[in-house]
């Protein structure tokens, strides 16, 4: 479980579900991510990790995706049990 609110390469992810995309305090989003609206809950993220540029057009994040559905279930699982408040 992970039980530290601190930010690194990227924003921390205690309490990532039911989160405001862009919303931590602290770190340096980009202007795309910020704008985003998004409310992070398994079919958002589920949206994102298949294909993260094209959910958000203009983020600056390297990561490129994952394409099976099932590595996509696993990481949501692992997230949702791992970063509960």
């Amino acid at each position: 479980m992970v039980s530290k609110q601190q930010n690194r390469i990227g924003p921390h992810l205690v309490g990532i579900f039911g989160r405001k995309a862009g919303s931590v305090k602290g770190y340096r989003y980009s202007k795309a991510m910020k704008d985003l609206g998004v409310v992070w809950n398994e079919k958002s993220l589920n949206a994102y990790f298949t294909n993260p540029r094209k959910f958000i057009k203009g983020t600056r994040m390297a990561f490129a995706g994952l394409r099976k559905k099932k590595d996509r279930d696993d990481l949501i699982a692992y997230l949702k049990q791992a970063t509960a408040k």
